[in-house]
């Protein structure tokens, strides 16, 4: 499977996604103009990805900001990935946000608890 690699914009995240070392990383802003356009390559590759993942996948957030249409698509990746915690595999989620940005903690916060999944978190 091939990597994943989208450079980022000053609206739009930058995306790497290593298929054979299971390291996911999602970093800048992201307000996209279409986020449906945007986000359409990343969450098929994720969904290709979950069918042949690694034993232990390590996925990281840092983001500086998000707009309302992005943390659904986040939300939707996030999802996907549960599914390899069904599956018996590791799933490593890292949520990075600066020092004092208490919005982009509790954008996390708000995630970890609508997945159900473990989060780890830090202030940079």
């Amino acid at each position: 499977m091939d990597n994943l690699s989208v450079f980022g914009t000053e609206d739009s995240p930058r995306i790497y996604f290593d298929a054979e070392n299971g390291l996911l990383e999602i970093t800048g802003r992201s307000l996209p103009e279409n986020v449906n356009v945007f986000y359409q390559p990343v969450l098929e590759w994720v969904l290709q990805y979950v069918k042949n993942p690694q034993a232990k996948t390590k996925i990281d957030f840092k983001l500086e900001y998000l707009n309302s249409a992005s943390s659904k698509k986040i939300l939707e990746l996030l999802v996907i990935l549960k599914q390899l915690l069904a599956m018996g595999n590791e799933l490593e989620i890292n949520w990075y946000y600066k020092y004092g940005d208490e919005d982009m903690y509790e954008e996390g916060q708000d995630f970890e608890i609508m997945t159900k999944m473990e989060f780890n978190f830090y202030e940079t």
